[in-house]
């Protein structure tokens, strides 16, 4: 028994700990800062170019996300093997819970990536290219900004959804 709790010590720290990174972070921006953003318009550009491009913040969460995913993975795999068979650990209340929670934080860390992390950037691209122009938007550029803002609102909400499920599952999984 010694030896699997050493081999599950690093996995547990870095799935626990990225974890509430990502989860943190993913709060922060689509609770605050994406909002405020919003709220202000133009003037956030600087402000979100410094961190999305200069602190590569959507890069960050998502490192965080593949970390937290792969050594969940890890020690889904663990236990099953553990177990006398993957049927009986997935049709247990334990390894039924954290398989649901697995799935659901692989599906947001997708959702993440391609809804949230990649149209960030793109909007802040984009809101770079505006700024360069000198002038108000074109109408393209226009409605690309609002197509973008709404996808990363409806994005960003899903996965904050999805990650508060994957995060209900495993902390609750030894009491199901």
């Amino acid at each position: 028994m010694l030896g699997a709790d050493l081999f599950m010590l690093p996995f547990r720290f870095l799935h626990i700990v990225a974890g509430v990174l990502w989860v943190g972070s993913a709060f922060l921006f689509v609770a605050i800062i994406g909002p405020s953003a919003a709220e202000v318009g133009p003037s956030a550009g600087p402000l979100l170019t410094a961190a999305v491009k200069k602190r590569k913040a959507a890069k960050v969460i998502t490192t965080f996300g593949m970390i937290t995913v792969a050594a969940g993975w890890i020690m889904w795999i663990r236990y099953a093997v553990d177990s006398s068979s993957i049927g009986d650990w997935v049709t247990s209340s334990f390894g039924l819970a954290l398989t649901l929670g697995g799935v659901v934080a692989t599906m947001t860390f997708f959702v993440g990536y391609y809804g949230v992390g990649r149209n960030v950037e793109r909007m802040v691209d984009l809101g770079g290219q505006i700024a360069a122009g000198g002038g108000p938007p074109t109408p393209e550029q226009d409605a690309e900004m609002q197509r973008l803002g709404g996808a990363l609102e409806r994005h960003g909400k899903t996965d904050l959804l999805l990650l508060l499920v994957a995060v209900t599952l495993m902390a609750t999984a030894r009491y199901w």
